[in-house]
């Protein structure tokens, strides 16, 4: 499994991960985090508003975590296989680890604006 977090400093959760760049990127063997590596998405790749019928670096993640993230982020990535979750977890190891051990603060999905 691997789980992707949004992060600015590569230590920390942050917000906003529809326009973050920076992510940290865990394996796992679906019991415990080993590894991470930093990733950068271009400008083009940054999840708010990407394309749904191209391919994407999200494709290659199974969870997303995030301290805050919109239900539409969430929606549009579960058609991926993607399971999208905003926590009060700040550190980003934290985060992925207890996520896999079922115990991840999770908070509600901010509701779409309406128009």
């Amino acid at each position: 499994m691997k789980i992707a977090v949004a992060s600015l400093n590569g230590e920390t959760v942050c917000g906003q991960p529809g326009r973050c760049r920076t992510f940290i990127l865990f394996d796992t063997d679906g019991f415990e985090v080993f590894d991470a590596e930093k990733i950068e998405l271009s400008e083009d790749d940054v999840l708010q508003g990407f394309n749904p019928d191209k391919t994407h670096p999200v494709d290659k993640i199974d969870v997303l975590i995030a301290s805050a993230i919109g239900e539409g982020l969430v929606n549009q990535l579960q058609q991926r296989d993607v399971i999208a979750v905003a926590t009060t977890v700040k550190d980003a190891r934290e985060a992925a680890q207890r996520f896999l051990d079922g115990d991840l603060p999770i908070k509600d999905a901010k509701k779409k604006k309406k128009t």
